[in-house]
């Protein structure tokens, strides 16, 4: 009897598996409870548009670096953009050249992006890796030093004690960038005014150019700083609002500017079609990308990017001199 018991406790534990083996094999469907008739972007049973991306992790790649509360990894803005724009999921994700290789061959993903250098390495060895559809710029940082336009400081020379506002500590346009070029101009960074608080005899620091410009323009005390050249050149000529945190170009007196600086990110190189994608998708995403810098810059910018371009006629030969180009000298 006890050995008949413990048959049957195992045959129980058994049938559920065995069913949801079953279950399995099934088609998946569900209804999607939607009372509002919301429109919705995708269905979560939605097979993904699979992008694979090949990267060392050191510059804006590091996950030391990477804010997981806020953004995530690097490649996170793009996929949502993506993904409201092709309406379907999208999954990026992070493979060793090989499997870029291989997964694109096979179909089993649908895009890739690499740097030159990987694509003339891989062609070589496996062959032609699918269709390039674009070819990625880098994105190039620059800061503007500032001041508000109503304010008496018209010249550098004349930031000599007063407050200045530096963006994140260490960033090497809104920091350390921004001291070089006082330096340079004869503007001790010692003879700026410190802080009394938070911590005390210690310079302005701001987590972001936005936050920095929003201290120059609305702020009380600190009328010059370090802004990022591209948003600048981005703002409208007028307007401005200090309640939606907007700016203008009025808004600001450019006094000088530091070095350009070139964001440490996949080197410049093909975002490549899989020979088995879908052609419209293909289609959705070459569009996207190739407007990409005016749509979605802050997504590219995430990535180190500055945009993507037409790939040229003869693709391979430029990628193979882009290569070249891209690597760097020996010591």
């Amino acid at each position: 009897m006890r050995a008949e018991a413990r048959w049957a406790v195992l045959l129980g534990g058994l049938l559920p598996v065995a069913l949801a083996g079953c279950q399995n094999q099934q088609k998946f469907t569900a209804t999607i409870l939607n009372p509002f008739n919301l429109q919705l972007p995708f269905l979560p049973y939605q097979e993904p548009v699979r992008v694979g991306i090949v990267h060392e992790q050191k510059g804006i790649f590091d996950p030391a670096t990477w804010d997981i509360g806020k953004v995530g990894s690097p490649w996170t803005p793009l996929a949502l953009k993506l993904q409201r724009e092709l309406g379907q999921p999208v999954q990026i994700s992070d493979l060793e050249p090989f499997q870029v290789a291989a997964h694109l061959q096979s179909g089993r993903l649908d895009f890739a992006f690499l740097a030159a250098d990987d694509y003339v390495k891989l062609t070589d060895e496996f062959g032609s890796l699918g269709k390039v559809i674009a070819v990625s710029e880098v994105r190039v940082r620059q800061g503007l030093i500032v001041a508000r336009t109503y304010s008496d400081i018209k010249t550098l020379e004349d930031i000599r004690g007063h407050r200045f506002a530096f963006g994140p500590a260490g960033d090497p346009v809104l920091d350390t960038g921004a001291r070089a070029a006082l330096e340079a101009a004869s503007v001790p960074v010692d003879s700026l005014q410190k802080e009394l608080l938070p911590v005390p005899n210690s310079l302005q620091h701001h987590i972001s150019s936005n936050e920095t410009a929003y201290e120059i323009v609305y702020g009380l005390g600190t009328d010059v700083g370090v802004i990022e050249k591209s948003e600048y050149d981005a703002y409208p000529d007028r307007g401005g609002s200090f309640l939606t945190r907007t700016f203008s170009k009025a808004n600001f007196r450019v006094l000088g500017e530091t070095k350009s600086v070139r964001v440490e990110t996949i080197p410049a190189g093909p975002f490549l079609a899989s020979p088995e994608a879908d052609p419209a998708v293909v289609t959705q995403v070459q569009k996207y990308l190739l407007a990409a810098h005016d749509k979605d810059p802050g997504a590219l910018a995430a990535m180190g990017l500055a945009g993507f371009r037409v790939p040229p006629a003869d693709v391979d030969q430029a990628l193979r001199q882009l290569a070249v180009a891209e690597t760097p000298a020996a010591d």
